[in-house]
């Protein structure tokens, strides 16, 4: 799925890692790692709940977008997110 997202982009991005959440190519998280309105609630609580950095929370983005490519579907779930927030080594401000 990785391949064919990021097939004919030419700014090295080959795998949901590569994805930068800074600028310039900010527009590939944004693009790829697209949230519904419960991810978007979800992410925000969590945001808040855990004092995500910017850095943690594009990490969990395309950690979701990884779970969601290995469930082979297309757009990022809540159950994706939940996933990916799991994974967040425990008693670390990241």
């Amino acid at each position: 799925m990785q391949r064919q997202r990021f097939n004919g982009l030419e700014n090295g991005v080959m795998t949901n890692v590569d994805m930068r959440g800074a600028y310039p190519r900010m527009a590939e998280v944004r693009q790829f790692c697209e949230l519904d309105d419960a991810g978007q609630q979800l992410v925000k609580a969590a945001m808040t709940q855990l004092q995500l950095s910017a850095r943690a929370y594009h990490r969990i983005l395309k950690l979701a977008r990884t779970i969601a490519d290995l469930a082979g579907v297309e757009r990022i779930l809540s159950s994706h997110l939940a996933e990916a927030l799991q994974y967040r080594p425990k008693g670390m401000m990241v």
